[in-house]
This record gives structure tokens, C-alpha cells and sequence, in this order.
């Protein structure tokens, strides 16, 4: 409740209101002081001295009032017409202060008279045009009230400046002439502008709100995609299984002499685990992009963990005669998703393995620590990567153009996996590459938790 009562009622606009009050407390002291030094000005002390401690009682008032609205249990329409009856207090109690002021010295006499198109500035830009005209009337009015009782003023005592003459008279009804063509014209620049403002500003929020609406509803549809999706990959990954084995127990049966037919057979295989390939991933990504999959943050033995995904490959390293390097601390610990990591490493070394020719070895593994980072990087001497595709390689689908020659099976998401995985935990994924000369892949990964505080 509190929260909505701070969106939808304008306390900064009250609190702006209140300091505004307090700066000109101050100014009024400054022109008291330094007024008789700079023209020759009478100014009667004690009245306008207390003009300026009531408008600061007031003030003090105003404060107490705002916390208590803050505080108040009632619903925020009747919150919202307590707070514009207080623009209300406030305003018509500066306007009197002001008006005893300026009877108290020279009446229309007194400049600071204008001070009153601030408050029709403010009465425009805080109330709609049928509330601000009564405040624009004031003050058109109210200056001319104070010159038809100058006699009354100057019989007090109540005379600004020392020696007026008696020409004065005319051209002071000639200021307050323009002064009243000037407040016509301001109330209505300024009433037109804050209606036109008020009705962008409402516009600008019932377009918020809907998209806002729109974008829960996306995030609602991506939600029964991913499922969809899931339901889908299981229902295709059972027949794919039972096809392997169909084709392993069929390349079994066929002479071994039928090369064509065995190399078919090894042909839909490896069209087989493709799509058993495609499905797995198309799971991993479904999961990361939604965040269902709970994360399980454990210390891992990086170490360990990368030389056993580094083991499991060397068998088809082998094959292309090639070899991977693993540097690192093995002291170094990092918290994260183990099955998150490992897949990570696996889609890195896999890239790694498909995409270097036969004998260019080293594929090098290595990882260090950097202020709150771990930084792990896969680097190889293979194929590389157009500079101009370099962009799209996270892109779901993607896959660059020289990849797909060297390589005809592939699924174009291990990447966007490995940077939905790296996003998830709080990290990142850098590539830089080089055509015929190889790619290095890095992914940076936190230290911290996300719940505990930098070192």
C-alpha cells in the first residue's frame, strides 16, 4: 500500500513545494537585509519580520501534514483529495502572507509584487485550467486591490519608497496595465502547456501499462513454448534412441563387404545422433532461457572437472590426431551448476575438436582467476571464423558459413547455450577468432554469489 500510495500521489511535488517555501524564507531575508544598501528604501521590520516567522510555522506545518498523509490506511482517492485541498491551503495562505507583505510596504508601490505570477505559474502547472483560473484572477486582482488602498497604506506608515513624487501615479497604472496583459497571457500559455503535458503524460502511461500487459503476456506464450517445446524433443527422443539401435543391429547383420550400405548405414547414424544432438539442446535452451531449471550452486574442483570432460573427448581427438593442453591452479574452487559447466566445457571442446584439421594440435584448455573472476578459456587452431559472421555466432541457429562446409552436422545453438548458461550464472562470453589460423573462446565466470558482498 505504501508503495502504490508513493506512485500515485505527489509527494516530491509537495516536498519541492515546502523547500521552495524555505528558500524564499530565506531570500526574503536577504532582500530585507540588503535593501535599504542598495536603494532608498523604508521597510517597516517588525511586520515583515513577522510575515516571514508565520509563512515558517506554516511551513513546519506543512511538513507534519505531509507525513501524516504518508502514513494515512484511507484509499488513495480520498488521499488524493486530501493532498490537492493542501495545494490548496498552501497556496491561498502564501497569497495572503504575500498581500500583507506588500500592504505593509508601498502596496502596488512594492516590485515584489510580480512574485505573484510564481504562484499563478504553479497554480497552472498543479491544477487543471477551471481550478488555475480562480488563482489567475488573484493574481490580476489582488495588485490592484493593494493600488486603490495605497492612501489607507500611506497613511500607516506604509510608505517603500523615500521621497515619491506625485507623477508617479500614472506610471505606476501603466505597470500594473502590463502586469495585467502579462498574468491574461501567462495563465493562458501556461494552462494550455500543463493541459497538454498532463494529457502526454497520460498517454505515456496507459501505453506503459499496456506494454507492460504485452510483455507479461510474451513472457506468458515463451513459458507454454518452452513446454511445448520439452514435451515435443521427449516425445521425438525415445524413436531416435530405438532408430540408433535399429541401425547398429542392421550394420551387424549386413556383410561386411557391402561398403555402400555400410557407409549409408554410418551415414543415418550420425544423422541419428544429430537430432539426438539437436533435441538435447533444444532442452538445455528452452531451460536456461526461462530459468525453470533450479540452479544447484556447489564449489566445484575445476580441475578435476575439466580434465574428466577432457579425458572423455580425447577419443575423438585421437582420431584427427590431435591433443589438448590443460593449465590451471588446481586449488582454484569455483560455485556454480555443475551439469551447467559441463556443458558448457563440452560444447566448447566439441567446437574445438569438429572444426581443427587433422594434426594441428594443440587445443589449448586453461583457466585463471582474475579480481572477483574466473576466466575459462578454449582455444584452438582451427578453421576460424569470418569477421563479418563473428556477431551471429550466439544466435540461435547460427552457424558461419565455413562451419557448415567443414562440418555437415551440426545443430548452430552450442554457442547461444553457452551464453545462456553464462548469463545465467551472472558471467559472460567473449570470441575472438581469425580465419585459417583458429578461434578463442572465453567465458568469465563469478566468483561471488550474487547475495554476498565484493571483497
Amino acid at each position: 500500500m505504501t508503495q502504490k500510495l508513493n506512485e500515485e500521489i505527489p509527494f516530491e511535488r509537495l516536498n519541492w513545494f515546502i523547500r521552495l517555501r524555505w528558500a524564499a524564507i530565506v531570500m526574503g531575508g536577504v532582500i530585507l537585509w540588503l535593501g535599504p544598501m542598495i536603494a532608498p528604501v523604508q521597510i517597516q521590520w517588525l511586520k515583515i519580520s513577522c510575515c516571514f516567522l508565520l509563512l515558517a510555522v506554516l511551513n513546519v506545518f506543512y511538513i507534519a501534514w505531509v507525513g501524516r498523509l504518508k502514513r494515512s490506511t484511507a484509499s488513495l482517492p480520498v488521499i488524493a483529495s486530501q493532498v490537492e485541498k493542501f495545494f490548496h491551503v498552501q497556496m491561498i495562505a502564501d497569497l495572503i502572507i504575500m498581500t500583507l507583505m506588500l500592504y505593509f510596504n508601498g502596496g502596488a508601490d512594492n516590485p515584489l509584487l510580480l512574485f505573484y505570477l510564481f504562484h499563478l505559474t504553479i497554480s497552472s502547472i498543479v491544477f487543471p485550467t477551471s481550478k488555475s483560473l480562480g488563482y489567475a484572477i488573484l493574481a490580476l486582482c489582488l495588485p490592484w486591490f493593494l493600488y486603490f488602498l495605497e492612501p489607507s497604506i500611506h497613511a500607516s506608515g506604509g510608505d517603500l519608497w523615500k521621497g515619491t513624487s506625485d507623477s508617479w501615479d500614472m506610471a505606476e497604472r501603466s505597470i500594473l496595465l502590463a502586469y495585467s496583459i502579462t498574468v491574461v497571457g501567462l495563465w493562458y500559455f501556461l494552462s494550455r502547456l500543463a493541459r497538454d503535458l498532463r494529457a502526454q503524460q497520460k498517454a505515456l502511461k496507459e501505453t506503459g501499462e499496456q506494454l507492460l500487459q504485452a510483455n507479461e503476456e510474451l513472457k506468458q506464450l515463451d513459458v507454454y513454448k518452452n513446454k511445448f517445446l520439452r514435451q515435443v524433443v521427449h516425445q521425438l527422443k525415445n524413436p531416435a534412441i530405438e532408430m540408433d539401435f535399429d541401425l547398429s543391429a542392421v550394420d551387424k547383420a549386413i556383410p561386411k563387404k557391402n561398403e555402400k550400405t555400410t557407409q549409408a548405414i554410418q551415414t543415418a547414424k550420425k544423422r541419428v545422433w544429430s537430432l539426438l544432438e539437436l533435441i538435447d539442446d533444444l532442452v538445455w535452451l528452452s531451460r536456461t532461457q526461462v530459468l525453470e531449471m533450479p540452479m544447484k550452486r556447489e564449489s566445484l574442483e575445476l580441475y578435476q572437472l575439466l580434465l574428466k570432460r577432457v579425458q572423455s573427448m580425447e577419443g575423438e581427438a585421437k582420431k584427427k590426431e590431435l591433443l589438448f593442453q590443460l593449465h590451471g591452479d588446481p586449488q582454484v574452487r569455483l560455485k556454480a551448476d555443475k551439469d551447467a559447466m559441463g556443458r558448457v566445457v563440452d560444447n566448447l571442446l566439441s567446437n574445438a575438436v569438429k572444426y581443427t584439421p587433422e594434426g594441428r594440435s594443440p587445443i589449448l584448455v586453461e583457466f585463471k582467476t582474475q579480481g572477483d573472476w574466473l576466466i575459462l578459456a578454449v582455444e584452438d587452431q582451427g578453421i576460424g571464423i569470418p569477421p563479418k559472421q563473428q556477431k551471429s555466432l550466439f544466435e540461435e541457429f547460427f552457424r558461419a558459413s565455413n562451419a557448415r562446409t567443414a562440418e555437415k552436422f551440426g545443430t548452430g545453438l552450442g554457442l547461444s547455450i553457452v551464453k545462456q548458461i553464462l548469463q545465467w550464472h551472472g558471467g559472460r562470453v567473449h570470441l575472438t577468432s581469425e580465419p585459417k589460423k583458429g578461434t578463442r573462446v572465453e567465458t568469465w565466470w563469478p566468483l561471488l554469489d550474487p547475495d554476498e558482498p565484493p571483497r
